[in-house]
């Protein structure tokens, strides 16, 4: 069995600190190469050109590679914070953070964020709720709601129902070669599910791959 870290063991979720030295390699493998191409809408979808300073938060941030991203995009008097249950991952994250004041990073669990109440004004979640199943996909979107200051954004991108031939055949590879339930949960539409019981307002802006969506959420 692979070993967790302390943070990770305290979560239900899929974590990743076996694969942290090689997630930067592999997860654009796992995207057919799309990874790239979905952070940047992400960005974009993230709407921050406005040039005041804002409070961002990654969520399941991996290795850092969108967080990174959405501090060059921001000014030096915004903060950036990406946290994930991997201790491995925020390692390596921090090693790539370079000399960036505007961005830290932090081991911590999405169902328990470590912030005040209405303290972020935009949040990304890039690969991450296919890890978590149903009843933490559900208490993950409750703390998001609750650290998101009122008329906040947030963006997610996941593995969703597929929508073509090629999509299923990608999406279910994906369930039955790594044998994760959760997987099999987006598939079947259970993170639509938990997005239209939250309290957010969401649509799908837009979809890749044939099973891969962008999700915009309001407060």
């Amino acid at each position: 069995m692979n070993k967790r870290s302390a943070t990770a063991e305290r979560t239900a979720g899929i974590t990743l600190d076996h694969a942290a030295a090689v997630y930067d390699w592999l997860s654009p493998m796992m995207t057919l190469g799309s990874e790239h191409h979905s952070n940047i809408r992400a960005i974009e979808r993230l709407e921050l050109d406005g040039g005041q300073p804002v409070r961002v938060l990654d969520l399941g941030c991996g290795t850092g590679t969108l967080t990174r991203m959405i501090a060059d995009k921001l000014p030096a008097t915004a903060e950036v914070i990406g946290i994930d249950a991997a201790e491995k991952m925020i390692e390596v994250a921090e090693r790539k953070k370079g000399a960036r004041k505007n961005l830290r990073f932090e081991a911590a669990l999405a169902e328990e964020l470590p912030f005040e109440n209405e303290s972020f004004d935009r949040m990304v979640s890039t690969f991450f709720f296919h890890h978590i199943n149903g009843g933490l996909k559900a208490k993950v979107l409750q703390e998001m709601w609750r650290v998101m200051r009122p008329d906040g954004l947030a963006i997610i991108v996941d593995v969703d129902m597929p929508y073509n031939a090629f999509g299923k055949l990608c999406a279910w590879s994906g369930y039955r070669l790594f044998n994760q339930p959760e997987i099999l949960e987006n598939i079947e539409g259970r993170l639509r599910e938990e997005l239209d019981s939250s309290n957010f307002d969401n649509h799908i802006d837009s979809r890749y791959g044939g099973y891969i969506s962008l999700f915009v959420l309001k407060k």
